[in-house]
């Protein structure tokens, strides 16, 4: 009966001949009066679409749109009219749309986009306690040797040395011996991902990156030299580095507010002098 059903809406969907005309055009259902046009459809075809793939997509949108409109009729029977009265909430989402509209247009106007590093450093300085971290983070350099490496020494030697590390003549020697590297110490990660990643022996954090600022891991046919550079722990203050996204919305959406407010408190100092309005 259904597939009778649908067939039906088809033929008249793709008889032309058989359609009644109104200005909006050719009507191709009716629901108690409720009409559905052929334009109605335009949206829903794409440029190459095959005639089969329009036909299926046709009758999906014609099935929904006859099920929405006995719902909507259903419901409107069994409703109260004082339900059925949206006009309040209607203006109010309205005068929503509108007053989004006009702010969105009024900050790309005049807002100032550019953000600086040194904006962004002053509130950091400024600020830095909203910054906690949540997780904890290491900098730290490695670099992975075969295990019968002749320069392991020396590489180790640089590395583990605690006034400073010698980063260029690292990189140089790992880019001809190191089966990988990382000589980024300004980069932060997380801890836990970097005991994954290494298989490290770290039961407890704290305690681990306490004892250990040098650490060798021997594995089949290779050993790793880490050195950790800089550690932070759970609730210490975040680095800069790691929040400057954050800080960047945070300065913009603080530009935002005083653009607004200026605004409201501007057309109200106006509505005021000219005696716009009156409260009773």
């Amino acid at each position: 009966m259904r597939l009778i059903r649908v067939g039906l809406i088809l033929i008249v969907f793709l008889s032309a001949c058989q359609q009644k005309k109104e200005d909006k055009g050719e009507i191709i259902v009716s629901v108690y009066g409720k009409n559905l046009y052929r334009s109605d459809l335009e949206n829903i075809f794409y440029e190459g679409i095959s005639y089969n793939d329009s036909v299926l997509r046709s009758k999906v949108y014609i099935d929904k749109w006859i099920r929405n409109q006995l719902l909507v009729r259903q419901a409107e029977n069994n409703l109260d009219p004082s339900q059925l009265d949206f006009s309040k909430r209607l203006e109010e989402y309205r005068n929503s749309l509108v007053i989004n509209r006009y702010e969105t247009e009024l900050i790309n106007q005049n807002i100032d986009k550019e953000v600086t590093e040194d904006q962004i450093y002053e509130y950091y300085n400024n600020n830095s306690d909203e910054f906690r971290l949540n997780r904890d983070i290491v900098r730290y350099a490695s670099v992975t040797l075969p295990k019968d490496s002749k320069k392991k020494w020396i590489i180790t030697k640089l590395l583990r040395d605690y006034d400073s590390i010698m980063v260029d003549s690292i990189r140089s020697m790992a880019e001809q011996y190191a089966s990988s590297f990382d000589m980024n110490i300004e980069q932060w990660h997380n801890f836990d991902e970097v005991v994954e990643k290494f298989n490290l022996k770290a039961n407890d954090n704290k305690t681990y990156l306490e004892k250990n600022k040098f650490v060798i891991v021997n594995g089949y046919d290779e050993t790793t030299l880490i050195r950790f550079c800089e550690y932070r722990l759970v609730a210490d203050i975040s680095p800069c580095e790691m929040e400057m996204d954050r800080i960047k919305y945070i300065i913009m959406s603080n530009r935002k507010k005083v653009l607004l407010e200026n605004l409201y408190e501007d057309l109200y100092s106006k509505a005021l002098q000219e005696k716009a309005f009156e409260i009773y």
